[in-house]
């Protein structure tokens, strides 16, 4: 009796291969996890959501547990019918801030050499500009102000 290999199948596969939807379902949970608790705040339910918002309570409740995806038609109906608006804020990974704070170091240290340039006045009618605040220069017969 020849057998065949089991295919390979397992929880991991399962997730490389569909992390794209896996994600955007997350997302989606999200916001519908900030709608949830708007209406227990207000003390609605599903079935009054969709009959505001004119939803079957099966795609409210599809949308609740992350069957069907948020998308922005519904949250354009539910900011009209409720007045309210909604705050999407992009908070960084850890390696993403030190990536930005990195730049902003970078950028303040530019803004200090842009603030000491030196401009080098040849009597060959040119002048030149240096950017490193190593080199020092004596100017003679040149005006020149801090900025």
């Amino acid at each position: 009796m020849t057998t065949q290999p089991a295919n390979n199948y397992s929880i991991q596969s399962y997730v490389n291969k569909n992390r794209n939807n896996i994600d955007e379902a997350l997302v989606s949970l999200r916001v519908m996890k900030q709608i949830d608790d708007f209406l227990h705040y207000k003390c609605e339910n599903n079935r009054e959501l969709a009959k505001r918002l004119g939803y079957t309570e099966s795609y409210v409740s599809q949308l609740m547990t992350g069957v069907k995806k948020v998308n922005c038609s519904f949250i354009n109906k539910f900011e009209k019918e409720y007045k309210v608006e909604f705050d999407f804020k992009i908070k960084l990974f850890e390696e993403e801030k030190d990536k930005i704070f990195n730049k902003i170091q970078d950028s303040i240290i530019n803004v200090i050499h842009i603030n000491i340039n030196t401009i080098n006045i040849n009597h060959a009618s040119y002048f030149e500009v240096k950017t490193s605040n190593k080199d020092y220069y004596e100017y003679e017969d040149a005006e020149f102000e801090n900025v």
